[in-house]
């Protein structure tokens, strides 16, 4: 049977959170007032539990490969 290669492209994705209060008037407010003042000073805050996420971008069937491990 022969052996079948694929290429898969991964997309790493690295989620942190903070919290942030602001005055607003409504929630649609609110949020677009945190994300201007995460712009302005994002760099200020300790993000919280950061997670990576591994992502399938995409993956195709691919030819033999000119090198192949035979140690496998």
């Amino acid at each position: 049977m022969p052996r079948k290669f694929y290429a898969v492209e991964v997309v790493r994705q690295i989620e942190e959170t903070v919290e942030i209060i602001v005055e607003a008037v409504d929630e649609v407010s609110a949020q677009g007032a945190a994300l201007e003042h995460l712009k302005a000073r994002g760099g200020e805050y300790e993000w919280l539990n950061a997670k990576t996420e591994f992502i399938v971008w995409r993956k195709r069937a691919v030819e033999t490969p000119a090198i192949v491990d035979v140690t496998a």
